[in-house]
C-alpha cells in the first residue's frame, strides 16, 4: 500500500482553527495529528486544544477515502465530513452538532486506495448519537453495514433511536443495485434510504433522513452485482 498525505481543518466556536496533516499508510485506519507547519508539534486534537468546541471541519484523503471521526472514551464523538482532494465542493461543512474537545481526543481518518470498495454509513440521531456503519463488499451480494466500534448490527446499534441526518459513500457506482444504503426492518421492508455517492466524484454532505426508527432486529444494507 502507498503512503500519501491525509489534510485536515477543524474550525471552533472563537474562531480558532486546528490544521490537520499526517503522511498515512492506505488502507489503515490512522490518528491524524496537527500539521507541525502551524503547530510546534504533531499533537492529537484534545491534546492541542482541549475545552475548545468544534463547529466544522473537512478531512482530505488523496485518492479514496473510508470515514473519518472524534474518537473520545472509545466512542465517535462526532462524525468530520471527509472527500477526496479535488472533489471538495465545501471547505468548511458544519458538524451535526458542535462538540466540546476533551484532552485524549483523536481524529481518526480511514486513507484508502481509489480502487478500495469499502462503503460507509454516517449517521446522527434524535438523541444527539453519532455512529459510521461499514463494510467491503468483494462480489455479488446482499451487504450489511456494521457498527465501526462493535460490529454490531444498526438495530443493536441504535434501537430505539431514530435518524434524522445521514450520508453514505461507496465507489461501487453501477455494482449496487439498490437506491443507495437501505435500512430494513425485521422483515425486510425497506424504511429508509441513504444516498451512497462516491467521493472521489463528489464531496458528500449530510441529507434529511426524515426520521427513520430503529429497533432490534434491523439491518443496514445494500445489493451489489459483482
Amino acid at each position: 500500500m502507498a503512503t500519501n498525505t491525509v489534510t485536515g481543518n477543524l474550525v471552533c466556536s472563537d474562531g480558532t482553527n486546528i490544521p490537520l496533516k499526517l503522511d498515512t499508510v492506505e488502507g489503515t485506519e490512522t490518528s491524524l495529528t496537527t500539521d507541525t507547519a502551524y503547530t510546534v508539534a504533531a499533537q492529537n486534537v484534545g491534546d492541542f486544544a482541549p475545552g475548545k468546541t468544534v463547529i466544522a471541519g473537512l478531512v482530505s484523503c488523496d485518492n479514496g477515502v473510508g470515514y473519518c471521526y472524534i474518537l473520545s472514551q472509545g466512542l465517535v464523538a462526532a462524525i468530520v465530513p471527509w472527500s477526496v482532494k479535488g472533489a471538495v465542493t465545501n471547505g468548511g461543512p458544519r458538524l451535526c452538532q458542535p462538540y466540546t474537545l476533551k484532552a485524549g481526543d483523536i481524529v481518526k481518518v480511514m486513507n484508502n486506495t481509489a480502487a478500495d470498495r469499502e462503503g460507509a454509513m454516517a449517521v446522527y440521531t434524535a438523541r444527539g448519537v453519532s455512529r459510521i456503519f461499514h463494510v467491503t463488499p468483494t462480489g455479488g451480494a446482499t451487504n450489511e453495514l456494521v457498527d465501526l466500534q462493535t460490529g454490531n448490527s444498526i438495530g443493536d446499534t441504535l434501537q430505539g433511536d431514530s435518524i434524522v441526518k445521514w450520508f453514505g459513500t461507496s465507489v461501487d457506482a453501477a455494482k449496487i443495485e439498490t437506491q443507495g444504503f437501505f435500512v430494513v426492518d425485521a422483515l425486510g421492508n425497506v424504511i429508509g434510504s441513504c444516498s451512497a455517492g462516491s467521493p472521489i466524484v463528489q464531496q458528500p454532505s449530510f441529507q434529511d433522513a426524515y426520521g427513520v426508527n430503529i429497533a432490534l432486529n434491523y439491518k443496514a444494507q445494500y445489493l451489489t452485482n459483482a
